[in-house]
């Protein structure tokens, strides 16, 4: 099992998302399965709120799950782009990359190690 934390704040108009993979709930299993498959990748980019007036394009981005977290997302409200609706803007991102990360391990999780083990042969 793993713990991703974000931490909200909004400081002069910055809306800032902090995400942080806690080191310390990240399990044997899951750390086991990062050495023989490696590490998940997730894109912190592309289009948010698709087919909505809010929708927004940040640029693309693929960190590891693991080693380059803590990430921290800044949103200008006075950029034109987070002006109108930021809080609504702030939390699809951070909604769409806990879903990123969520399945992310998801997928590590479904990896089957059928390497490992011993061979015995009768000759």
């Amino acid at each position: 099992m793993s713990k991703l934390r974000v931490y909200r704040s909004i400081d002069n108009s910055i809306w800032k998302l902090t995400f942080v993979n806690d080191p310390e709930a990240l399990s044997e299993n899951d750390k086991k399965l990062m050495r023989n498959f490696g590490e998940p990748e997730i894109n912190l980019g592309g289009v948010f709120l698709v087919g909505t007036a809010n929708a927004y394009t940040l640029p693309e981005k693929n960190v590891r799950v693991r080693t380059d977290f803590p990430f921290t997302q800044n949103f200008d409200a006075k950029d034109t782009i987070f002006s109108a609706n930021t809080e609504t803007k702030v939390e699809a991102f951070e909604a769409e990359i806990v879903s990123r990360f969520t399945a992310a391990f998801a997928t590590l999780r479904a990896n089957d190690d059928t390497f490992n083990g011993e061979a015995i042969y009768n000759v």
